[in-house]
């Protein structure tokens, strides 16, 4: 991209989660969405997951039964979910895997106190918004849920952290990010941090760590500083990213080579 700095666009920005996750998953991305405001197209993941996550709100709301959802899911899948799925076998597999959640869909263990839960708030001089799907309360205890359609592991039991241990660690550091929203509202931490891996279905508890708390913060910190710093923006090219899950490949010069690099 050259040495141009971008440091008075970017420090105005407020920051979220998916904005930090887009740098790292390419840079350049990052730059033809939140530098020249291109808009992307319509990408199968992002599009399923935004389907099931809107429905789930309407039932934990009290807005929808499980039936009407059934209903919804079935008349309007094809419409909502507008992307194209890698191969037949990924979409059918995702389409099953989410009218069965929704069909047997069941309150959290947990009184519910808001939901989609939209937090404005700073964390060490640094803005920052986000969505909490799920806030939930019991016996004086605050809960975190995330509704994910990616299928996450629970924490193994082994001594040294396996690979799925740190996938887990990874996308806790969201939840601990709202965790300081929480604390600034409610005058305390959450008890658990919570996944709800619909597709699984799978529902992962994990007790609340301070140090974990802290490195995400120290991140936070870190990332937004990189970002501010960076000149260059350089593609990371994938074949699999760019093609299903980046959605601005159609404003990229570079998608082609990644097509070439499979």
């Amino acid at each position: 991209m050259g040495e141009i700095s971008y440091a008075p666009l970017i420090e105005d920005m407020v920051w979220s989660y998916s904005r930090i996750k887009a740098f790292d998953d390419c840079p350049y991305r990052w730059y033809l969405k939140y530098i020249r405001h291109l808009h992307g197209k319509d990408m199968f993941f992002s599009d399923y997951g935004s389907f099931v996550h809107k429905l789930i709100e309407l039932y934990f709301l009290g807005e929808k039964t499980r039936d009407e959802l059934c209903d919804i899911y079935l008349r309007e899948f094809k419409s909502r979910v507008k992307g194209r799925a890698p191969n037949p076998k990924v979409f059918g597999n995702y389409f099953k895997s989410g009218l069965n959640y929704i069909r047997n869909i069941a309150p959290f263990p947990y009184n519910m106190v808001a939901v989609e839960k939209r937090v404005d708030f700073n964390m060490n001089g640094i803005p920052f918004v986000g969505y909490i799907d799920y806030l939930g309360e019991k016996d004086g205890e605050l809960y975190v849920v995330d509704n994910k359609s990616r299928t996450l592991k629970p924490r193994s039991t082994r001594t040294k952290p396996t690979k799925t241990d740190g996938e887990l660690d990874a996308y806790l550091r969201q939840l601990y990010i709202y965790s300081a929203a929480v604390e600034q509202e409610y005058g305390k931490t959450p008890k658990s941090l919570c996944f709800n891996c619909f597709r699984a279905p799978v529902f992962i508890e994990e007790p609340f760590q301070e140090q974990a708390y802290a490195e995400s913060k120290k991140w936070l910190e870190e990332s937004v500083a990189r970002i501010t710093a960076e000149t260059d923006f350089k593609p990371d090219i994938e074949y699999f990213r760019c093609t299903h899950l980046c959605e601005m490949n159609g404003h990229c010069e570079y998608y082609k080579l990644s097509q070439k690099k499979r």
